[in-house]
């Protein structure tokens, strides 16, 4: 075997595998960070809606219509 075959050879054995597999792990990471984003992005919306203060302005507005 020349030197290439052997280059070839060590590749398509070990290294191919371990590619494949590394390139599995980063799926699944990128899967998990995902679902870690959407699920911040929904909690912000939530601690933003909460904290929404055009609503609660209009709340003490038509509260104090009310006791007018």
């Amino acid at each position: 075997m020349s030197a290439v075959e052997d280059v070839r050879k060590v590749l398509q054995d070990f290294l191919a595998p371990e590619l494949r597999e590394i390139r599995g792990q980063l799926a699944a990471m990128e899967e998990i960070n995902r679902i870690r984003h959407d699920y911040l992005v929904q909690r912000l919306d939530q601690i933003q809606q909460s904290f929404a203060f055009d609503k609660r302005i209009s709340e003490l507005e038509a509260d104090k219509k009310k006791s007018a």
